[in-house]
C-alpha cells in the first residue's frame, strides 16, 4: 500500500480529535519511512535501484526490520512507549501503536509478502503487487475510501459534521493519488515519462 496508509489515520481521528494529526499520519507510515532510511543505507536493499525503473510487479524488496511482522509489533510497542512518555495519554499511545502495526497488516493484503521474523522465516501475505498489481491498487483505493467514509460517519455520530467541501477534497485527493499509480503497475516511470 502506498497512499492508503495515510487514509488509515482517518480511522483513529474521530476517537482522538485532539491528537496532533501529523502524529497519526506519521505513525500510519512509520514502517515506510523506516524502510526508506534502511534502503538508503543498504540494510534493506531494493531492486531496481532507481524508482524510475521500478514497477509494482518488478520491485524486489527485503523489509526485514521495517515490515516483517514481529519487528513491526516491536516497533508498535516502541511507538506506544514514546507517545505515552511524551504526551502522557494512553489512548493516544494506543492509537499511534495501532496505526504503526496496521501498516504491515494492510500490506498483507495490498503489497508484498513479509516474513514473520527474518529472511528465512515463514512469509505471509498475498504478494498482490507482484501477482495482480492492478487489482491491488484498486483494493487500496477502496480501502482509502472506506477509511474516509468511516471518518465522516464517525464524526457525524459524534455531532461533528465534516464540511462537504472537505469530504470532496479528501475523496478526490486519495482517488487521484492512488489511481495515478495504475500505469506504473507494469510500466516503469522512466518509460512513462519518455526518459
Amino acid at each position: 500500500m502506498v497512499l492508503g496508509h495515510y487514509a488509515s489515520a482517518f480511522l483513529v481521528r474521530p476517537h482522538l480529535p485532539q491528537a496532533p494529526f501529523w502524529l497519526l499520519l506519521l505513525t500510519a507510515n512509520l514502517a515506510e519511512f523506516l524502510w526508506l532510511v534502511l534502503a538508503l543505507v543498504g540494510v534493506e536493499p531494493t531492486k531496481p535501484d532507481s524508482i524510475l525503473d521500478a514497477t509494482f510487479n518488478n520491485l524486489d524488496v527485503h523489509m526485514t526490520y521495517s515490515h516483517n511482522v514481529v519487528p513491526n509489533l516491536i516497533l508498535g510497542g516502541v511507538v506506544f512507549l514514546l507517545v505515552q512518555l511524551i504526551w502522557k495519554n494512553k489512548k493516544l499511545a494506543l492509537g499511534a501503536a495501532f496505526l504503526t502495526c496496521l501498516h504491515v497488516w494492510s500490506d498483507i493484503i495490498v503489497g508484498f509478502q513479509h516474513e514473520l521474523l527474518g529472511p528465512d522465516s515463514m512469509k505471509v501475505g498475498l504478494n498482490s503487487y507482484g501477482r495482480f498489481p492492478y487489482a491491488a491498487i484498486l483494493i487500496e483505493w477502496f480501502f482509502a475510501l472506506g477509511c474516509l467514509s468511516y471518518f465522516v460517519w464517525a464524526e457525524k455520530a459524534r455531532g461533528r459534521m465534516v464540511a462537504r467541501k472537505k469530504i470532496v477534497l479528501l475523496y478526490t485527493a486519495f482517488t487521484i493519488g492512488i489511481l495515478s499509480w495504475l500505469p506504473n503497475a507494469y510500466t516503469p516511470m522512466r518509460k512513462l515519462l519518455g526518459l
